[in-house]
């Protein structure tokens, strides 16, 4: 069949991400012509990434969104080019795939008696439209629908594109032009079907493209819904499906995830964690790597000097502390220790701004190496030794003691840019993670001072992902916003308010200036863990005990996905 595709493509942060390459490469060889329509701008080296697998790229603004893009695309071909068709797909980013054989199902529909079909459509809804609850008819969703010759022809179908509007509203879109498609065109003869028809699930209220990605996965539609991450009740047992069901590579789901949605939402997503192995394994050679220790308190370098002797990871160690007192004691408790080979310099700072200012006082040396840890001596803000004690025992059992795993995290994955300990175990049901309504004003005050560019309002942040206790490993070119912030030590040196506000809006945004940047993160759990603190991974009950799922007509079950989740290896 000679076939044309309309693919539109809209990234709000301006990038190409691999799942719309992966996503072209596989459908290339069903269409005779793919046209590209981005409504967000390339690089040249994107664009010219994009056009090995297209035929044409289209670059506008983003207006009318969709539809006012495939509109600008037909109008531009022509309908004298595309009436040479058998067929005209339009299709969008905002989904995965193809996660099975696309072609079977167009060599299916293309032998019906039906003039246009797609993957999956929404009943009529009294109450369906988004934002306005206004009523919706049935229709075939937009993201995935195709037309064939004779309806192309057609001059009901030429009238529609010819009069589309480029509305700013998304909502207006959805209600003048992809619900009402379906019937305009039904109303007018034209047949129709979809690959999974919600008519088959009567007890099932909610669209099954967007919140019910599992009967999706059973029905082998062939492109997931972006969407469907944050409506599925568990998101990790749909990434088990995939594993379990296609060869679809769920790294570039992770990718692409990670770079739209904030670190908070992807811990419900993706497993963060990066587990202690306390068995000998071989260490990453080719990254250069610092540790930086802030020395206020020497006499609890005991505890790193135990360490410091027994690991086999091979960095430069470089002390801050603030006087020369403290300095001459520090290098006598390190001159006849095995360590003292790491140790590179010990360098005074002033007695300000706690670890920040010692740490970003010498970031110049710092960011010459791949990847840099920090740390410090700072006593628990509770009086009570054994807190003191189990408090920094977990931070360094996670940081420390897991580093050949953290450093061969950091080697075979690009993208990570910051990992963080996991919450002590004494914070578990403490509720220490206080977020007061003036530190959120300051952090969102501070990000924007940052010049980071990616949105998301402090306000509304329910639990930050931060590194408690201000210890973490980073890879420098994650945090640049920060490194190129010109903060005196009059900023966030002294003891006010205000400036103990700012130390503490750092601390709490070193993971989401990674994201900003581009990079993910991980959480290192000490040996005494199992999974994360920072999410309740229980929920897997929530699917099983839902009413949804205890009176939907087909339901999925869970054996190797739950046992896999259980063993926290999803």
């Amino acid at each position: 069949m000679n076939r044309i595709l309309y693919f539109v493509h809209y990234n709000k942060y301006n990038f190409l991400s691999d799942h719309v390459i992966y996503l072209l490469k596989n459908v290339r060889i069903l269409y005779a012509r793919i046209v590209v329509i981005s409504n967000s701008p390339f690089s040249e080296s994107q664009y010219n990434k994009l056009s090995e697998f297209c035929d044409e790229i289209l670059v506008r603004e983003n207006k009318g969104f969709d539809f006012g893009a495939w509109k600008d695309a037909i109008l531009k071909d022509g309908w004298k080019k595309i009436s040479q068709y058998d067929n005209l797909t339009l299709m969008n980013d905002t989904c995965f795939g193809p996660l099975f054989d696309l072609e079977s199902i167009y060599l299916d529909m293309e032998q019906k008696d039906i003039d246009f079909w797609g993957l999956t459509n929404n009943k009529n809804d009294r109450f369906g439209m988004p934002k306005t609850h206004r009523p919706i008819p049935e229709h075939i969703q937009s993201y995935f629908i195709c037309f064939k010759n004779k309806i192309v022809n057609a001059d009901l179908f030429k009238t529609f594109w010819e009069n589309v509007k480029y509305e700013n509203k998304l909502e207006k879109v959805i209600q003048n032009y992809e619900t009402k498609f379906t019937k305009i065109l039904h109303k007018a003869g034209f047949r129709y079907s979809v690959l999974l028809d919600k008519s088959g699930f009567p007890n099932i209220k909610s669209d099954l493209a967007v919140r019910r990605s599992d009967l999706c996965l059973k029905f082998k539609v062939p492109f997931l819904k972006i969407r469907s991450f944050l409506s599925f009740p568990y998101p990790g047992y749909i990434i088990s499906l995939l594993r379990e069901n296609t060869n679809y590579p769920v790294s570039i789901i992770f990718d692409y995830l990670n770079q739209i949605y904030d670190p908070e939402t992807m811990l419900l997503i993706q497993n963060k964690l990066i587990p202690n192995n306390t068995g000998n394994i071989d260490i990453a050679k080719e990254l250069k790597i610092a540790m930086h220790l802030h020395s206020y308190y020497p006499d609890i370098l005991d505890k790193y000097m135990a360490f410091l002797n027994n690991t086999n990871a091979n960095f430069d160690l470089y002390i801050t502390t603030n006087s020369s007192e403290k300095k001459s004691v520090i290098y006598d408790l390190f001159k006849n220790q095995a360590c003292f080979s790491k140790l590179k310099e010990i360098i005074i700072t002033k007695k300000q701004g706690r670890d920040i200012i010692p740490w970003l006082s010498i970031k110049d040396r710092l960011n010459q190496y791949d990847i840099v840890g920090h740390f410090h001596t700072k006593q628990s803000l509770n009086t009570e030794e054994w807190i003191d004690i189990t408090w920094l025992d977990d931070l360094l059992n996670s940081l420390l003691y897991n580093i050949n795993n953290i450093i061969n995290e950091f080697s075979n994955n690009k993208n990570l840019g910051v990992v963080i300990p996991e919450v002590p175990y004494i914070f578990r049901n403490i509720f220490l993670l206080d977020f007061s309504k003036y530190l959120q004003s300051v952090t969102n005050c501070l990000w924007n001072k940052l010049g980071c560019k990616k949105e998301i309002n402090f306000k509304n942040v329910k639990s930050m992902i931060f590194p408690i206790g201000n210890m973490f490993w980073y890879r420098p070119s994650a945090l640049t916003p920060l490194f190129n912030l010109e903060l005196s030590e009059n900023d966030i040196g002294n003891e006010s308010i205000s400036g103990e506000y700012i130390r503490h809006a750092i601390e709490r945004l070193i993971v989401y200036i990674a994201w900003n940047e581009g990079y993910d993160y991980r959480i290192a759990i000490s040996s005494e863990n199992k999974n994360s603190n920072f999410v309740d991974v229980s929920g897997i009950n929530k699917i099983i005990n839902s009413v949804e799922y205890k009176t939907g007509k087909y339901i999925l079950r869970l054996p190797k996905a739950a046992k896999r989740l259980m063993e926290n290896q999803l």
